[in-house]
């Protein structure tokens, strides 16, 4: 990623030279990414920076992401990301049925709704698709109830700005198994989600995102559409989607799931296809290994060994 802005260029050279494994990666996803527009480039050099100091490129970038990307039309989506949007040929082979899925914590859902536990929510949401009779509870009950549920995941304050995805053809494998929750945790390389946390597994079709009126309504995620995060990674423009950091580690490079980014839309009921709760820990202390070997198969993968050159 090329820029024009000085304090960050020094900066990005200084952060992946760190020794905090963390600091290094966030440096080396900006050094790696290769496919922000030109435009988007130089409008985000403007940024105010005034020395090459972390912390106040945080804030920096926060800021950016509050008046360019957290908004009601993200630049993520418009004409001037243009570059990171799905190539004609991806986009054609998806088609509108496609169904996309993503993980939702639930932990402050359940504590602003009369939902009680998981249990009852699990409940709900299967008596609701007709997968289980409940004497007790009535379909439109368990449809009002889940609605509550939807609307607190609507208006949580703290969940801004574009959705990640993943396609569930990559994931029926997962999806399938009693320990789903911390199966995607891995694939979907959701590193901030812990044990004991509850989840639902949201799904939709692609139509869903797509009708939204913006120029490009399915991304490529890139670096200027999140905070700097260690478990993402950017992959090389000549691959077709974004590609998750496996968490449990790919060795042999076969479970790279296939990640976009799509406009925010209100869930609704239809959507919570079930609800589970992570068991397993993850060891943040690998993720520089797995980054490692993520590089490794990103360039297997694309053909490109010049890919993610420091």
């Amino acid at each position: 990623m090329l820029s024009t802005n000085l304090h960050l260029v020094r900066l990005i050279d200084e952060l992946t030279c760190s020794n905090d494994p963390d600091l290094r990666a966030r440096g080396e996803n900006y050094r790696f990414e290769e496919r922000v527009d030109p435009r988007r480039q130089t409008r985000y050099d403007g940024i105010a920076l005034t020395t090459a100091d972390y912390e106040e490129w945080l804030e920096a970038h926060v800021a950016h992401l509050k008046t360019s990307v957290w908004v009601d039309e993200p630049e993520t989506f418009a004409a001037i990301n243009g570059m990171a949007a799905l190539s004609p040929a991806a986009s054609a082979e998806l088609g509108e049925d496609q169904v996309l899925v993503r993980i939702e914590k639930l932990d402050d859902a359940l504590g602003r709704t009369k939902v009680s536990s998981l249990v009852e929510l699990d409940e709900l949401v299967e008596v609701f698709a007709g997968r289980r009779q409940n004497e007790r509870i009535a379909v439109n009950e368990a449809k009002g109830a889940l609605e509550t549920v939807c609307g607190a995941l609507n208006t949580h304050p703290y969940v801004l700005g574009p959705r990640f995805a993943a396609f569930a053809q990559d994931l029926n494998e997962e999806i399938a198994q009693p320990d789903w929750p911390d199966r995607l945790r891995d694939r979907l390389g959701l590193a901030h989600i812990g044990v004991d946390e509850p989840v639902a597994l949201m799904s939709y079709s692609v139509r869903h995102v797509t009708r939204r009126r913006v120029d490009h309504p399915l991304v490529v995620p890139t670096v200027l559409d999140a905070q700097p995060c260690e478990a993402f990674h950017p992959s090389p423009r000549d691959e077709d989607y974004g590609r998750t950091l496996n968490l449990a580690g790919d060795p042999n490079c076969v479970a790279l799931a296939s990640e976009v980014l799509h406009p925010r839309f209100d869930y609704e009921p239809r959507h919570i296809l079930k609800v589970g709760t992570v068991t397993r820990p993850f060891d943040r202390r690998r993720l520089a290994e797995l980054r490692i070997q993520h590089l490794f198969c990103l360039r297997y993968l694309s053909n490109r060994e010049d890919f993610g050159k420091l």
